[in-house]
């Protein structure tokens, strides 16, 4: 009986400290990855072949993709890392393209309705007609931007300052569809491991969505400054 108990006893104590080793070598691993980001070089490297990666999935000739440099910095939280913030500046960078078109259109139909002197009958159907759903499209859009907008100006501030990982400046150059070579300049912002990346901007003028739109769209509602 005593041998049984004292078997048991044993059995206990492999299957504890197995369980208990597990968890060191788990913390172990974590650990070596958070180190292997501490240094300069390995970030460097890490960064360049995340970069190679991430590039390539979206270039049409995946083989020409040639890099020209690649900067790594450390990011903190802040309006242009924060989630809420620049979904919100999205959104209203297309609500506000579809609130000009909205209003390009009235205007359009209504000046010729004026023109014509606004007469009865079918003669100006067509534009009263298009300048009423224009209407009633900046009407339907004009809630949404507000929306967005009250999002961007009370956004939470409680995280502002805090590491939040890594900024990766990429330039590269690739051959287009047509087979011309051209230049692409990107910003990811990696998480403090370097194994994943919460967003992609894009630094082109070209892009109508791109780094510097969506940064002086988010200011400009937090009145950092003003059209004036």
């Amino acid at each position: 009986m005593k041998k049984g108990i004292l078997y048991i006893a044993l059995a206990i104590s492999v299957i504890t400290n197995i369980v208990i080793l597990c968890i060191f070598l788990s913390g172990s691993k974590n650990n070596n990855k958070t180190k292997e980001t501490e240094s300069p070089n390995n970030r460097q490297e890490i960064a360049e072949a995340l970069m190679r990666k991430y590039v390539c999935e979206n270039l049409y000739y995946p083989d020409s993709y040639d890099p020209v440099s690649t900067t790594v910095d450390s990011v903190f939280y802040g309006y242009i890392t924060d989630a809420n913030c620049i979904n919100a500046a999205i959104k209203l960078i297309d609500l506000r393209a579809s609130y000009d078109a909205a209003k390009s259109r009235y205007d359009e139909n209504d000046w010729r309705i004026r023109f014509h002197g606004n007469p009865g009958g079918a003669f100006l159907e067509h534009e009263r007609n298009a300048r009423a759903e224009a209407k009633k499209e900046m009407t339907e859009i004009l809630p949404k931007i507000e929306k967005q907008q009250s999002i961007i100006k009370n956004r939470d501030t409680s995280k502002d300052g805090e590491f939040f990982g890594w900024q990766v400046v990429h330039r590269y150059r690739a051959n287009t569809r047509g087979g011309s070579v051209s230049f692409g300049d990107v910003l990811y912002v990696m998480n403090p491991e370097m194994t994943q990346f919460y967003y992609r901007f894009s630094l082109e003028d070209t892009d109508e969505k791109n780094l510097k739109t969506i940064r002086e769209t988010i200011e400009k509602e937090l009145g950092f400054y003003s059209d004036e």
